[in-house]
């Protein structure tokens, strides 16, 4: 079949729009710096990053910014998700990379970091200039591309060492990893170059490389290969756990900023609810033999279900404080939880357990034969949700639970 012009040239004319975009950007920038610097890209992009790293409105040149979202930020940020996710997909399907239970896991320490380091931020734990690095979406550019270097390193080793015995040379790429980054810090470290309101020590850091290195290390001597997964979770790894000690030093009583208390009562009860409800729902599909609850017994939906039922026990506790202990004011910056919690309190989480669990009924029974012929594209969407439900979730009840 022949092709026609725009598939013959389709990577000339997305590199002529792209240039083209450019060149109208640039020139915008130079002749009309006030409309398209300061009423366009200071207004919705670069001023509230700053608002969000100072704590209060910032102005320039007359225009006043506030660290919320504008709506033509909220479309750019979705234009380049959506651009985003299609790259990734490609990625995927060019690895081979399958999304099941054991990637998704993988992925769940990059998750968890980027809510656990916007928390931080929250409690003041960065200084200027790092403190920019840690506000969203800038944070999540950020994981984006090391979870990327990670996983296409962890698929090279996986290739590369598959018929390696010796360990130090199979993972001798990730060792010099951890070693580089751990030599990094310390040198800033003993020259005291802190970034940090709290002087974390190296020991923290190399404990959590070791960590993360013995997670391979069983896996290769379990089954005498690197596998890709590992190598992932492991990378999430040395995000994570630096990042866990702090926050559980703060919660042990050891803070650097100002807090309106710890409420880890709270952080239980959400946890708990949340686990009594996954629970459940795998006990129910167990218990009942019929096809179609079949897929509420995967692991990756449940952790669908989990993530947004964290995020709606924390939404509930936050704003209403149902058992009375006495909660900090917090606000819902999203008019559809408000409006539901507005009629009645447990609303929003029982809407978000009836829309994921419709969700997984259309995904994985519904329409079941269509997404077996797109595996990837069902994966993508799950892995979103996922997302969805455990970062918001999650940096909501640390933020409750530190009182910051």
């Amino acid at each position: 079949m022949k092709k026609t012009f725009i598939e013959k040239n389709k990577y000339k004319i997305i590199l002529l729009v792209i240039l083209s975009i450019i060149a109208i950007i640039a020139s915008g920038l130079i002749f009309a710096p006030h409309l398209f610097y300061d009423q366009w890209i200071w207004k919705n992009y670069i001023g509230p990053t700053i608002a969000d790293a100072v704590g209060h409105n910032v102005e320039h040149n007359g225009i006043v910014a506030n660290e919320n979202y504008t709506l033509l930020s909220e479309i750019t940020y979705g234009i380049i998700l959506v651009i985003a996710l299609y790259l990734i997909y490609k990625l995927l399907k060019r690895l081979n990379i399958n999304i099941d239970s054991r990637f998704c896991i993988a992925l769940l320490p990059y998750i968890l970091f980027g809510s656990v380091s916007r928390v931080l931020e929250d409690a003041s734990f960065f200084k200027l200039p790092i403190t920019y690095l840690f506000i969203s979406p800038i944070i999540y550019f950020l994981i984006g591309f090391y979870t990327i270097f990670i996983l296409v390193l962890g698929k090279y080793m996986e290739k590369k060492y598959s018929e390696e015995k010796s360990f130090l040379k199979s993972l001798s790429p990730f060792i010099l990893i951890l070693v580089a980054i751990n030599m990094t810090y310390v040198v800033l470290w003993v020259n005291k170059l802190s970034f940090f309101s709290y002087d974390l020590h190296p020991v923290v850091l190399c404990f959590s490389s070791v960590i993360a290195l013995l997670v391979i290390y069983l896996k290769f001597v379990m089954e005498r290969r690197v596998d890709s997964n590992y190598v992932l979770f492991s990378g999430g790894l040395l995000l994570i756990l630096p990042s866990v000690y702090l926050v559980g030093l703060w919660l042990g009583g050891y803070r650097w900023s100002f807090s309106h208390g710890t409420f880890l009562n709270v952080l239980l009860i959400v946890v708990f609810l949340s686990l009594l409800i996954t629970s459940l729902v795998y006990t129910f599909s167990y218990f009942i033999k019929k096809k179609s609850l079949i897929p509420y017994r995967n692991p990756v939906n449940l952790l669908m279900i989990f993530g947004h039922m964290l995020d709606g026990f924390t939404s509930w506790f936050s704003l209403n404080d149902p058992l009375g202990f006495g909660l900090p004011l917090y606000g819902e910056k999203h008019p559809i939880p408000n409006f539901l919690m507005g009629i009645w309190g447990p609303l929003y989480p029982i809407i978000k357990f009836i829309i994921i669990v419709a969700i997984i009924y259309l995904l994985d029974v519904y329409y079941r034969d269509e997404f077996r012929r797109a595996p990837l594209v069902a994966g993508l969407l799950k892995i979103c949700i996922i997302i969805l439900g455990f970062a918001p979730g999650t940096r909501d009840i640390l933020r409750v639970a530190m009182g910051v």
